[in-house]
């Protein structure tokens, strides 16, 4: 049975694609979701752990794209209560409703829902999917195999354009050591998956989605109702057979940030004003116009 994480993803992008308006700047037309994912290895959600895994999904009718922004888990945001915290604690501690009263406070949107799953069954989603094609550099060859051990059968060879299993992909997407830094790495791998995943998506036939969500939804704690969730797919599906773009964004953006520490603990010191601004620049520029990288 397909489960949990990237599935609840794949969902959501194909599923959530209602097209009623919501304010976002002068886009009127984009409603935004969240998705937390814990990335654990239990079986099943744990309420009490940390969602290290926060992408807020934004469906764009009026341009015909998804907007898929990943929040690094280390930002620095204040909480409900007004004191500082990292905001992969916020679901923790104040559920749902405060971990999406922070995001649209700082990005000024309004979340339709948001979708809590946990990250290791990505691995069956995408094996149902066929498998996704990636180009890897020598440290994550050396990455993957190390949290491996080299024993996996589909194990790569070496550096180079790889085809993975599910559960190389789960590999790949959660190491934190390559690249130029530890989890903007990690969430550009993240986004480099999911883009192979939601293009497979494309051909997908309606019961084909309508089977996907109703095997994974038992496996899923979401704030939306069924008759939001069931009343989405086929609006879904008919943004997806549209050819809608998947665009890519970051919180926070090169340049916007600063180290620090919260409780102890490495944070993200970020700008939120000025992601804000970046992230509205976006949502209000037709493709081609945007005025931030939106890959950064």
């Amino acid at each position: 049975m397909i489960h949990r994480f990237f599935a609840a993803l794949l969902a959501a992008l194909c599923l959530m694609l209602a097209a009623a308006p919501a304010l976002a700047g002068e886009n009127t037309q984009v409603k935004h979701y969240l998705l937390l994912g814990e990335d654990g290895y239990a079986e099943d959600i744990t309420e009490d752990a940390r969602t290290d895994t926060i992408v807020v999904v934004s469906l764009d009718t009026k341009y015909n794209r998804v907007i898929m922004t990943s929040v690094l888990r280390d930002s620095q945001i204040n909480n409900p209560r007004g004191n500082a915290t990292k905001i992969n604690l916020l679901y923790k501690y104040y559920g749902f409703e405060g971990v999406t009263a922070c995001l649209e406070r700082e990005l000024g949107i309004e979340i339709e829902g948001c979708v809590l799953v946990n990250f290791e069954h990505v691995k069956p989603v995408i094996d149902a999917l066929g498998g996704v094609d990636i180009e890897i550099d020598e440290s994550e060859y050396i990455a993957i195999k190390k949290i491996l051990l080299g024993q996996d059968p589909n194990m790569p060879d070496g550096p180079g354009l790889v085809h993975m299993t599910g559960r190389i992909a789960l590999a790949y997407m959660r190491t934190r050591a390559t690249g130029e830094g530890g989890d903007f790495s990690r969430t550009q791998r993240q986004r480099k998956v999911v883009s192979q995943l939601f293009d497979k998506c494309r051909d997908l036939s309606l019961p084909d989605l309508v089977g996907i969500y109703n095997q994974i939804s038992p496996g899923l704690k979401m704030d939306l109702s069924a008759m939001d969730i069931l009343g989405a797919i086929s609006s879904g599906y008919t943004l997806l057979t549209r050819g809608a773009d998947f665009v890519e964004f970051r919180i926070p953006q090169d340049g916007t940030y600063t180290y620090t520490t919260v409780n102890g603990s490495s944070a993200l010191s970020v700008r939120w004003q000025t992601n804000s601004t970046r992230f509205h620049e976006l949502l209000d520029a037709a493709p081609g116009e945007e005025g931030a990288d939106a890959a950064s």
